[in-house]
């Protein structure tokens, strides 16, 4: 591989400014630099007259929940302030909020399924034909042919939405697949609790991080923006392992570069060294892992599958185990995030043996508090215990029954799922398909009924507190499915409030517990095991490896629909509706490409294309690296038709344990 050079990293910079590029990489604030290009784009409009005021807000952008403030002049809203610990997607907000093709009432399909044609109906009608769709389906023992699909951020909603269809006889809610909802299915199988994964940041000194992309929109981003200040300021080493020299990558204090899709390979590598200087774990079934661990990642074959030596991999151990407050983490990826069962379990198998579990600057639980369990009737609960169970999103949409009617709550995954167009092939044969969203987005597309959602800046922060407002129909997805609830006899009874309010008064507290004790699903890493030497190695149709990366600000689709996103993108990611892949100069010249050359990318899933070539030092040889986010078929007319959506030939392969597709590595050829 080429020697990566200073100028490769600057480029890094994602939105720097050429004076201001270095700082903005190596401060404590990476996405300081676009959070100015949005301010500075939002000052340009001049408001109408009017008093000026400032109203308290909470970003609901991602579980961290910032306060905001947001400047009004008279009753419209020009500026959304915010601290340097928010990040820059809580100052998009404004765009939403006035976005010229926000949904501004109640919509039903015209003509087929598939296309973006719908006329306005009324909140009343809606609610009416789709309570009796779900009444008449529970009365026919029907119960399980309704399911519904919530975003990674619905929060209480989503909870709302489970508990109707448990009401009526379903347990098939699903979320979309991302870093809580597969660190729940780890923690399940690991150590049988209801929660996901919390790292305490904040007190750890050495933070080793498995693909995770902490400044990229992982986890909560506001949070980690502080933590990686504090990290800084405390002189805590971070230490990022990752194919390519991302962002991330790019300011930690080490890049340990590895081969394409061996990221669990090297935890468990360490967990060897770890193993031979004495230390020992009290997890149940820890003496499997070990074996495995003996027979099939001694340091020569987790040096092949990974392409480290022996020697960094034995360094990177002892650093671990003589860290004071050391932690390691799993989860690859910025703000979309896919990672399988077993790479989760060999990161808390390290973190096990250095004792980071439950300790202080090391690993815990988050559990949430909830609305309880719904009371159900027989019928709906013998519905239940007879439907055949799906373990997550993909698995449903492979394996699942024909739904009759399915919910889906602020949530694409037509676009965002590998298994999105056998999704849309399944939506079309739906009776009826319900989504609650505020722009109409690929999966919209499918709908019969389409309710306008709030923006989180017309949801005041307090009761009693004041909002940002425009004139439309909107309501909180939350307030759409109470009043669907309370019209289906026999499901109004489980919801006795009146609005999100009311819930929100309801709802249990998040609460940190300590990790508890582990348990190694040795039939997981055995599998895994025999799979991953087959999975890694190079194919002869298909020599490279697909590697996904996020650009900022744009993360796996989501802001795409905004056209301030669209002025930060550089012409290395997208020029008109051309969309860049990354290649290093010698794996692009083996491979008959140059810089701007087209191309097609192909896998066994399929094709897609064309696409431009960018060659950089900062990518692997014999990959390619393949920005998400672009390739929609509607979600506005910014979004629409700009670059090609790389899920449609990603890796497919379901988890068994989390039921999502773990889509991350992918064999692919040039075309």
């Amino acid at each position: 591989m080429n020697k990566l050079e200073r100028k490769d990293v600057i480029k890094l910079a994602g939105g720097a400014v050429l004076g201001t590029a270095v700082g903005t990489v190596f401060s404590g604030a990476p996405f300081l630099g676009l959070q100015w290009l949005v301010e500075w784009t939002q000052d340009q409009y001049v408001p109408g007259s009017g008093d000026e005021k400032f109203i308290a807000s909470i970003c609901q952008s991602c579980s961290n929940k910032c306060n905001l403030s947001i400047r009004m002049i008279g009753n419209r809203a020009v500026k959304v302030e915010t601290s340097n610990s928010a990040c820059p997607v809580g100052a998009n907000a404004l765009q939403l909020l006035y976005h010229p093709e926000r949904i501004r009432q109640p919509l039903k399909k015209v003509g087929g399924k598939g296309n973006s044609k719908f006329k306005p109906v009324s909140w009343d009608e809606a609610i009416k034909d789709i309570s009796a769709k779900a009444e008449k389906l529970k009365s026919e023992n029907k119960g399980a042919a309704i399911a519904a699909i919530n975003g990674q951020n619905a929060g209480l909603s989503g909870q709302l939405l489970a508990r109707l269809l448990k009401t009526l006889g379903s347990a098939s809610c699903f979320v979309e697949p991302g870093l809580a909802t597969l660190s729940a299915a780890a923690v399940k199988a690991t150590q049988d609790i209801d929660g996901s994964l919390h790292y305490d940041f904040e007190n750890s000194d050495y933070i080793l991080s498995f693909g995770a992309r902490l400044v990229e929109g992982w986890g909560e981003p506001s949070r980690m923006n502080k933590v990686f200040a504090g990290w800084k300021a405390r002189k805590a080493k971070y230490v990022q392992v990752d194919t390519i020299c991302t962002r991330s990558a790019s300011i930690a204090d080490q890049w340990v570069p590895v081969k394409a899709g061996s990221e669990a390979a090297l935890a468990l590598g360490i967990a060897y060294y770890l193993m031979k200087m004495g230390r020992g774990s009290n997890a149940a079934n820890f003496g499997e892992l070990a074996k495995i661990i003996n027979a099939d990642f001694t340091p020569e074959k987790v040096s092949q599958l990974t392409g480290l030596k022996p020697e960094a991999i034995e360094q990177i151990a002892k650093d671990l185990a003589g860290a004071g407050n050391a932690v390691a983490v799993a989860g690859r990826g910025g703000w979309g995030v896919s990672s399988s069962t077993a790479e989760f379990v060999a990161v808390q198998a390290v973190n096990s043996l250095i004792g980071s579990l439950g300790r202080r600057g090391g690993v815990q639980v988050a559990v949430n508090g909830g609305l309880g369990e719904p009371a159900v009737d027989a019928a709906a609960a013998e519905s239940i215990k007879k439907a055949k169970k799906q373990s997550g999103l993909d698995d449903y949409i492979k394996n699942g029954v024909q739904p009759e009617l399915l919910f889906v709550n602020e949530a694409d995954p037509v676009f965002k799922s590998v298994y999105g167009a056998p999704l849309a092939e399944k939506m079309e044969k739906t009776a009826m398909v319900v989504a609650f969203l505020p722009l109409i987005n690929d999966t919209a597309q499918y709908a019969d009924y389409i309710f306008p959602t709030l923006s989180w800046l017309e949801i005041p922060a307090a009761k009693g507190k004041d909002a940002a407002a425009v004139k439309t129909e909107s309501k909180h997805a939350a307030d759409a499915i109470l009043q669907i609830a309370k019209k289906i006899k026999g499901s109004d009874t489980a919801f006795a409030w009146n609005s999100f309010k009311d819930i929100i008064a309801a709802a249990g507290k998040t609460e940190i517990r300590g990790a508890g004790n582990l348990t190694i699903p040795a039939d997981v890493m055995k599998a895994f095991a025999a799979e991953l030497p087959k999975k890694l190695a190079p194919a002869k149709d298909f020599p490279l490896a697909m590697i996904p990366f996020e650009a900022a600000l744009l993360g796996d689709g989501d802001g795409l629909a905004f056209p301030y996103v669209l002025k930060g993108l550089d012409d290395t990611t997208l020029t008109g509706r051309k969309m860049w892949v990354l290649m290093n100069p010698e794996t692009a010249k083996k491979h008959g490409a140059s810089e701007g050359s087209r191309v097609d990318l192909e896998s066994k899933r399929g094709e897609v294309g064309s696409v431009k070539v960018h060659l950089t030092k900062t990518i692997a040889p014999d990959v390619v690296a393949v920005p998400l986010g672009f390739g929609h078929k509607a979600y506005t007319s910014y979004a629409k038709g700009k670059g090609v959506n790389p899920k449609l030939i990603m890796s497919n392969d379901i988890d068994s344990v989390s039921g999502a597709a773990d889509w991350w590595y992918t064999s692919v050829k040039l075309s």
